[in-house]
């Protein structure tokens, strides 16, 4: 599974329909050390706040197909839902590809690395359109797919209830060749799991983030490619000297993004590191302890974490999967240098001094990606 939807908030006016008011959050986060300069960028976080305290009940509909899929091929019915929160937050975009050409709620995707879709049509006689476009079709087709990749996982195994018995299924639904994502996906759906509130006929989903902690502490596994050496300068920094966090949206894609960095420019820019929206693939293009060009005066206490995609469509490329893995990265960062675990040390690009730039711009679900990190900063702790 390569592409991911969007992790979606209300919209201003939806705000203003539920419950209290955003304008506490923000004086909230003035208190804690907000400027007027960055009021602007407090008052979304405190929208984006109120926006995730909505709990979400999964609709009649749609809770009706997971559990005929699930009778179907006997895949456990909550694994679905887990699975389709993660890949779309449950919405089938309008019938939308991703940016790589994934369908759906469970976003089956057909391109020429990956064919989900296609072999989902296979394995349940629907056709191809219809897993498109249809919700319970998409759903049925995810099923059929996640019953054959157990029966490859395990052969002989037999049907069983329990999520965990059915990691490495989970894992070839993701299908990167890194298994360090394939293990960080497991654990964003069997958290997302721990979050449903069965009640009677329906199930409420809790908007708050879990991740199933596992054996060890998490690992972080970065590809190595080096940036030209005019894009960065050397240095020897470290616990102490690197005290803050940038986070960054390429404008481009993720192989382009690492081609621009490897190469020299009149204006040098590369970050610390690269990560991909599909499967939230990670590359190092700078060392730690040395000063890339990527925040301006801001560069000499940073770390600089690119995300792939476009400031103007976030719906398309700020994945599920892409904001997991960047906040294990993240948060392994906090837990090596120090860096506190806030919204004062982990910022945008646009909100450190003397910037041009308006990334990650307010498609970033901040309060989203806070909880990821907080998540697994208490992993690293442990």
């Amino acid at each position: 599974m390569k592409a991911r939807h969007v992790l979606g908030i209300l919209s201003l006016a939806a705000l203003f329909a539920v419950s209290a008011p955003w304008a506490s959050y923000a004086e909230e986060a003035a208190k804690n050390g907000g400027s007027p300069i960055n009021m602007e960028l407090q008052q979304l976080d405190a929208e984006a706040k109120l926006a995730n305290e909505q709990a979400y009940v999964v609709p009649d509909t749609l809770l009706a197909a997971f559990e005929e899929a699930s009778k179907q091929y006997k895949v456990p019915r909550d694994l679905l839902i887990a699975m389709g929160w993660n890949e779309s937050r449950l919405s089938n975009h309008e019938g939308l590809p991703s940016f790589e050409n994934g369908y759906g709620i469970m976003n089956l995707v057909s391109n020429p690395v990956k064919q989900t879709l296609e072999k989902a049509s296979q394995l349940s006689g629907l056709d191809v359109n219809l897993l498109k476009s249809d919700d319970k079709s998409n759903i049925m087709g995810a099923a059929a797919l996640l019953a054959e990749f157990q029966k490859t996982a395990n052969p002989g195994f037999r049907e069983s209830p329990n999520l965990s018995d059915w990691s490495n299924a989970i894992k070839m639904y993701l299908g990167s060749e890194n298994d360090e994502l394939n293990v960080s996906y497991l654990q964003q759906v069997l958290g997302t799991s721990k979050l449903f509130i069965p009640s009677g006929n329906k199930v409420t989903i809790k908007n708050e983030i879990v991740i199933s902690a596992l054996a060890g502490k998490p690992v972080v596994k970065p590809i190595w490619k080096a940036a030209h050496p005019t894009n960065y300068a050397t240095g020897n920094r470290g616990r102490g000297t690197i005290t803050h966090l940038v986070i960054h949206v390429m404008q481009g894609t993720y192989a382009g993004s690492i081609s621009w960095a490897q190469q020299k420019h009149d204006g040098p820019s590369a970050a610390h590191y690269y990560v991909r929206s599909s499967d939230g693939e990670i590359t190092q293009m700078v060392k730690d302890k040395d000063i890339a060009y990527h925040a301006r005066s801001a560069n000499s206490y940073t770390i600089g974490i690119e995300h792939e995609g476009y400031v103007s469509d976030p719906k398309k490329w700020f994945t599920s999967t892409m904001y997991n893995q960047s906040a294990k990265l993240a948060a392994l960062m906090c837990y090596t240098y120090g860096i506190p675990v806030d919204r004062s040390h982990i910022k945008g690009h646009s909100e450190y001094p003397n910037q041009t730039h308006t990334d990650p711009g307010s498609g970033w679900d901040w309060t989203t990606y806070m909880r990821y990190v907080k998540a697994w900063y208490a992993e690293y702790q442990k």
